[in-house]
């Protein structure tokens, strides 16, 4: 006899599938015990927390999370502190519903307990040892930045804020120039990818620092910057580098093996170059402080030349009682060394010095001014968000993706288009090949 499918020739709809994978699901699952890793850990406004159970596969090493809901009044919330990194034993019942991504599950979290150290943790604890008796973080291997670097180079991803924040605060400071070598920041292969940017700029004979590092994120996003490969290419480079990765609470091993550590990309920008508003004030400092310590030493000449003259006018009185031409050649003499003379000569010398030292500030100062004005003409084309003052119009999907293409979104799904000014919150409702306006 036969088995009969239900499902075989019926057709169901969306809502159907999703309302019976739930039923399944939580009829399935009533209560379940999961051991995992904690990641991506917050507590939200309501008081429930929110975070995932990881475990490394072994047959593809990657990382597969379980989505975990912990609400604010049940007695394992006041239990147990929940902190990433902390593996753990997680106690409730599976839940499924229907978003507007599809159909999700989660664990909704009725007991909790310590299941020990994670093993993100125990490994990184591990390669940490190990590295340090290597010494590669020894604070002597630690190199000086350089003061003025002829060419940063800067290691990140080019979708990323860090790269804008580097840029914006390097070129606010100083007229750099920087050479930006693309990598991925997280996920699989970017901790190689990382490395062989530094290598790639290590190549550069023009380059002095490198700055390698990306914006915040939970503790697996940043795993790259601990992995090996990365923190023995940042350990090697023949030039200073600055980690500059994450926030400020965030720390990785690329942070101890590197000769600076920035707590975000911002800092790391204003580390790495001087601030040509104070090269400015110091160089109008110097050029006062030389005319103060000038005009003290003519003070001093002319009060020496006065007691000069004041002692031979005693002298002469006293010795040269006759005859009269001797006295008056005496004094003639002495009025070609009047000290009103030697200071009037000595201040035109000053008042040429000046001259020239205000023209040599105005040509040191000229090529950088210039130079900032010709980055500024060729970064401005490049801005991305000069067509949409023009009316273009940027679609992204709720989740960050740009849509290019109409068959990347269907029907019902939100979009949010920026604009010039502002930007809509919108719906799709109909997709089409061609550009031109139907009917």
């Amino acid at each position: 006899m036969k088995d009969v499918d239900p499902f075989e020739d019926r057709v169901m709809t969306v809502a159907e599938v999703s309302a019976l994978v739930k039923e399944v699901l939580e009829g399935t699952f009533p209560r379940v015990s999961v051991e995992g890793e904690v990641t991506g850990f917050k507590v939200a406004g309501s008081g429930h927390a929110y975070f995932s159970l990881a475990e490394r596969a072994a047959e593809s090493s990657q990382t597969l999370t379980l989505d975990c809901v912990l609400y604010r009044f049940t007695r394992a919330a006041r239990s147990l502190t929940i902190e990433n990194g902390k593996r753990v034993v997680a106690t409730g019942r599976i839940s499924s519903w229907a978003g507007s991504g599809g159909s999700r599950y989660q664990l909704v979290v009725q007991a909790i307990r310590e299941a020990g150290a994670g093993d993100l943790l125990r490994r990184l604890e591990e390669l940490k040892r190990r590295l340090a008796a290597e010494g590669l973080f020894d604070p002597g291997r630690k190199r000086p930045l350089p003061y003025w670097p002829r060419r940063i180079g800067v290691v990140t991803s080019l979708q990323g804020a860090a790269i804008r924040d580097i840029v914006r605060t390097v070129l606010a400071r100083f007229p750099a120039r920087l050479l930006v070598a693309p990598s991925l920041v997280q996920g699989e292969g970017a901790a190689q990818a990382i490395a062989a940017g530094i290598e790639a700029l290590n190549r550069v004979p023009d380059v002095d620092v490198i700055i390698v590092g990306r914006g915040g994120g939970a503790m697996e996003d940043l795993w790259a910057f601990n992995e090996e490969a990365v923190v023995r290419a940042v350990a090697a480079s023949r030039v200073p580098v600055i980690s500059a990765v994450g926030h400020t609470s965030d720390h990785v091993l690329s942070d101890d093996a590197a000769d600076v550590c920035a707590v975000t990309p911002t800092a790391a920008g204003e580390r790495v170059v001087p601030d040509i508003a104070e090269i400015r004030a110091n160089l109008t400092d110097l050029e006062g402080r030389i005319r103060d310590a000038f005009s003290r030493t003519m003070d001093l000449a002319g009060r020496r030349l006065d007691e000069v003259d004041a002692r031979l006018r005693r002298a002469g009185a006293r010795l040269l009682t006759a005859p009269g031409h001797a006295l008056a050649l005496l004094e003639a003499r002495l009025r070609a060394r009047h000290p009103a003379r030697t200071l009037r000569e000595e201040r035109r010398h000053l008042d040429q010095a000046a001259q020239r030292l205000g023209g040599v500030g105005r040509r040191l100062l000229e090529p950088p001014r210039h130079r900032i004005e010709s980055l500024a003409l060729r970064l401005r084309p490049l801005d991305p968000f000069a067509p949409l003052e023009r009316g273009y119009a940027l679609a992204r999907t709720p989740d960050g993706q740009v849509i290019s293409r109409h068959d990347q979104v269907g029907v019902g799904d939100a979009l949010d288009l920026w604009l010039g000014r502002g930007a809509l919150d919108c719906v799709v409702t109909a997709g089409r090949a061609e550009r031109e306006r139907p009917g």
